[in-house]
């Protein structure tokens, strides 16, 4: 009888920590927003100064291009591209359903 018991707490307690660390592993929905990005978008933002500003990008890639993507809120991605470290070539917003747009750049 105690060794049923001792097992059922123990079956109990791993389910218990099994959820919990499920819950931890989620990411967030990210806080940044496009329309609190878009008036940081400048002409002469270079990958240095898109750091400053928005802080460091969730994901960074290119090839000879320097590549900055940010997870927005509501599904979206903002990519930014650099030829190296110089100024911003383009900004785009990458919808949910997988279609872009190119951003103004004041």
């Amino acid at each position: 009888m105690l060794r049923y018991f001792v097992a059922s707490l123990l079956i109990v307690f791993a389910t218990a920590v099994a959820g919990c660390r499920g819950d931890t592993m989620r990411e967030a929905e990210p806080t940044r927003s496009l329309a609190s990005v878009e008036p940081l978008l400048t002409r002469d933002l270079t990958p240095a100064t898109a750091r400053a500003r928005i802080g460091a990008p969730d994901e960074e890639t290119g090839s000879g291009l320097i590549i900055y993507k940010y997870r927005l809120a509501g599904n979206q991605t903002l990519w930014l591209g650099f030829p190296g470290y110089s100024a911003i070539t383009y900004a785009q917003v990458e919808r949910a359903d997988g279609t872009r747009s190119t951003l103004t750049l004041r």
